[in-house]
């Protein structure tokens, strides 16, 4: 018994058109292949089993020499009218997109709409491949199989997939198998037909149902899909004849290579999904991969990306309770809670960062999401008062108030949208975006009689110091564009001015040499806090001896800053760290003899100010 292509004929008291269907997504502003992970990555999240890791896998592979097998599982095609050419489509040249996830329940429940579900059985089967527009049966889902589904049929150049799953539930309907395409509307004589098609078993009543068990597999294997022969639970979807968009400048685009659409697969995945990535209090997490033509590569965490690791870090703060929260007097009195993280304001040059980056310029953003963890939007804040600061901030609903935030999601659950909302809907979602914005201008120092930390914190910030050994100044190297004084000494390195070593009262080591800055100075930022940091390298000596470390602003002309304006900071020498992780708490530094070494100088950070390191040396013994 072999599967085959059935058309859906009107029915007397109606159906929905394929054309309609396809609409519902409206025209997001979003990239289709962005809207595709976000998509299929919340069906799977909503999906997952209670342990473990949920693996999501994305491949972009082209047909080439297994074109024919395709063909001859596939055609013929539904009835031209309807513009579903699978003749056409399944050549050589042809690209598919094949998502997986595994360690989910698959699509399980009835294999017909008809039919209700038994007692614990969800039915993903018929929401996703036969039901339209059914309300989402998740509570706190991220997304339904509704009417975002239909991204899957907009990104294929002849709108037919193919979906392979195998469900939790045990039977011989655990395995299943079934194709469905969205053409358009057409006729047969006098019968009228929706444009809607499925590939399967057409059973004797005239109703197309999946291939199953045993055929199921052999369908799989013959078509080289991923499969289940490990025993994992899990769906693959097939994208026929994907259409992978173009890239390129406006004036000359190109159409994406399958290399370029991974590339974009993984950095849309990087910045759209990047919360599931960061395991919960249970442990449970997302695993991303992308590759072509059936290779793999592993999305590395998110804090591993220095424009990412601020929301991170917020999204941390705010799991453990300690996010300021969106409190109101009417119902639901705790509708959110809000996070922050201060990062260096660098741009990373990395592709995969930058090829789906949904901002120009380093972060200054909120990223909002619901219960589910699964980012909405970047709401853009001001930017930091400091040029060199960048922040991250993360606001997520709680659960009295998903359900309002979620009736203001268009339906690829991009933003929230006020318009058309009324009653607690409405106050929760304008609220939220007033609370915000009140909550950055406070932390950011914006709001009127907002009071400057100063030098607080010292002794915490030096304590959060203790175990960081930075990197070496290559990709985190920062350079501030503010013109060096008049009068700056040559050698060394400052932030924003060349910082003098050479200090009177030195005392050169036998062997020779004195202790130097090495590189420019840079600013980093460690759970939340900005300090500078220098390296020093210390020459050989055959004498113990005292290194002494200062660090002043600049003014105008060059010279020192003798006393801060009322009420400003003062920039403090925190400690001394070795690059093996040694820590000297203050600004002197007792070395023994011995030979060359490396050691870092921590600062405290003072915004708006061009500052100077000095590093001097002294015997031991000179009292």
């Amino acid at each position: 018994m072999s599967g085959r292509w059935w058309s859906q004929p009107f029915a007397p008291e109606g159906s929905a058109a394929a054309e309609g269907i396809v609409k519902q997504l409206g025209r997001p502003a979003l990239d289709p292949l962005t809207i595709l992970v976000r998509e299929a990555a919340q069906n799977s999240w909503d999906a997952h089993l209670p342990d473990g890791i949920v693996d999501f896998h994305v491949d972009v592979r082209t047909l080439g020499d297994n074109s024919h097998t395709w063909r001859e599982v596939l055609l013929p095609g539904p009835p031209p009218d309807s513009r579903v050419d699978l003749e056409k489509a399944l050549c050589p040249e042809a690209v598919v997109v094949v998502v997986s996830d595994r360690n989910t329940r698959g699509l399980g429940g009835p294999l017909r709409a008809g039919q209700r579900a038994r007692h614990e059985e969800i039915p993903d089967f018929v929401q996703f491949l036969r039901n339209v527009g059914e309300p989402s049966d998740h509570q706190f889902g991220g997304g339904t199989y509704g009417f975002g589904k239909g991204i899957f049929y907009q990104l294929s150049r002849v709108g037919a997939i193919l979906v392979d799953t195998h469900t939790f539930e045990a039977g011989p309907n655990s395995r299943r198998f079934m194709g469905a395409a969205l053409g358009h509307s057409w006729s047969l004589g006098d019968r009228l037909f929706t444009g809607r098609h499925w590939w399967g078993l057409v059973a004797e009543d005239d109703v197309p149902d999946p291939v199953l068990a045993a055929e199921a597999d052999a369908i799989s294997g013959t078509l080289k899909l991923p499969g289940f022969a490990d025993g994992r639970t899990g769906t693959d979807i097939v994208i026929l004849a994907a259409n992978l968009g173009s890239t390129g400048p406006t004036s000359d685009p190109h159409e994406r290579t399958p290399q370029e659409a991974a590339t974009f697969l993984a950095s849309s995945i990087l910045w759209n999904l990047w919360p599931k990535m960061v395991p919960d209090e249970l442990g449970c997490q997302m695993r991303f991969s992308v590759g072509v033509d059936g290779s793999g590569v592993l999305i590395l965490e998110p804090e591993k990306f220095e424009e990412l690791a601020p929301f991170v870090e917020a999204l941390r703060e705010v799991r453990a309770g300690g996010g300021a929260p969106f409190s109101r007097t009417v119902p639901p009195k705790n509708a959110g809670s809000f996070g922050l993280a201060l990062g260096a304001a660098v741009e990373s040059t990395r592709l995969l960062v930058k090829a789906a980056k949904p901002f120009e310029g380093p972060p200054h953003h909120v990223a909002r999401m619901r219960v589910a963890e699964l980012v909405v939007d970047y709401l853009a804040g001001p930017p930091h008062p400091d040029s060199r600061i960048a922040y991250g901030g993360v606001f997520k609903s709680s659960e009295d108030a998903d359900r309002l935030f979620a009736s203001a999601e268009p339906p690829t659950h991009d933003d929230w949208v006020s318009k058309g909302l009324s009653g607690a809907a409405r106050g929760v979602v304008v609220g939220a975006r007033t609370f915000l914005q009140k909550q950055l201008d406070e932390k950011l120092g914006l709001a009127p009689h907002a009071g400057g930390s100063g030098g607080q914190g010292l002794g915490q910030l030096s304590a959060l110091l203790a175990s960081v050994v930075p990197s070496r100044f290559s990709s985190s190297e920062y350079r501030d564009s503010t013109p060096a004084p008049a009068g700056g000494s040559a050698g060394g390195g400052g932030i924003g001015i060349n910082g003098g070593s050479d200090l009177s009262g030195r005392v050169p080591s036998r062997r020779g040499g004195k202790p130097r800055i090495v590189g420019t100075p840079v600013l980093q930022v460690h759970q939340g806090q900005p300090y500078l940091v220098a390296a020093i390298k210390v020459p050989a000596a055959d004498v113990e001896r005292v290194l002494y470390a200062d660090v002043d602003v600049v003014v105008e002309g060059g010279g020192r800053e003798g006393e801060p304006p009322l009420g400003a900071a003062a920039p403090e020498i925190l400690q001394w760290q070795s690059a093996a992780g040694d820590v000297v708490q203050g600004r002197t530094l007792r070395m023994s003899a011995g030979e060359e070494s490396e050691w870092y100088v921590y600062a405290t950070h003072v915004p708006d100010a061009v500052v100077r390191f000095r590093v001097s040396q002294g015997r031991s013994d000179a009292g």
